[in-house]
């Protein structure tokens, strides 16, 4: 018996980890699965930056909870959303062009490649995508909303928790900006300013929104 039949045995899981590694490797999912990854969790926490920033600079000082619950509430609810809609809308385009592949393939086979192995790695690889694209951005706003779930509790107040989580934001942009560096084998830090000023820039265009407007 070979030295992988026993991990294989020893751990359950390590053979399923390897099947849906090698769909993804087949079907070219891991580049797609990354992509989906920076872009989603960048997506995710703009969002947040952009609620938060709102909260911060419209909330009645005198009186704020009611202005920061609401806050609290629409961040959860937009994390819930952007976990459904990526999860489901990414399922369903990507199943759809998966299926669409296979049969073009089997077409130009002459062949049924409905039940072939290149048709369940690419099924695997539908699933797999689309829990990084549902998940990614939903996990990076739950990540800086963190700060704010202290609120009720009472461990954090209000307006430190709004400060925090704009911080978090800020080192989240930026360590994804890392991430994309390495990914492109180029300047990490270039590209993790470049992140990080993405959400200095927003912050600075809320704020300026709320002068003109008055909200702030």
């Amino acid at each position: 018996m070979s030295h992988s039949d026993d991990d294989s045995r020893t751990d359950p899981h390590l053979g399923r980890v390897e099947k849906i590694m090698r769909a993804l490797e087949l079907t070219q999912g891991v580049e797609i699965a990354r992509r989906y990854l920076a872009m989603n969790a960048f997506d995710g926490a703009l969002t947040m930056l952009g609620l938060i920033m709102g909260g911060l600079l419209t909330i009645d000082t005198a009186n704020p909870t009611p202005g920061f619950n609401a806050i609290l509430l629409a961040a959860l609810g937009t994390s819930i959303a952007m976990a459904v809609s990526g999860l489901s809308g990414s399922y369903l385009a990507e199943s759809a062009e998966r299926e669409r592949e296979v049969e073009e393939i089997g077409k130009a086979m002459l062949t049924d490649m409905s039940h072939s192995m290149y048709a369940k790695a690419s099924r695997t690889t539908s699933v797999v995508v689309a829990l990084v694209d549902g998940l990614s951005p939903a996990v990076a706003a739950l990540i800086i909303m963190v700060p704010l779930l202290l609120v009720p509790a009472g461990i954090l107040e209000w307006h430190l928790s709004f400060l925090l989580a704009i911080g978090i934001s800020m080192l989240l942009l930026f360590v994804l900006g890392l991430f994309l560096g390495s990914v492109s084998r180029k300047s990490i830090w270039g590209y993790g300013m470049k992140t990080l000023f993405a959400g200095i820039l927003t912050a600075l265009l809320l704020f300026v929104v709320a002068m003109l407007t008055g909200g702030g």
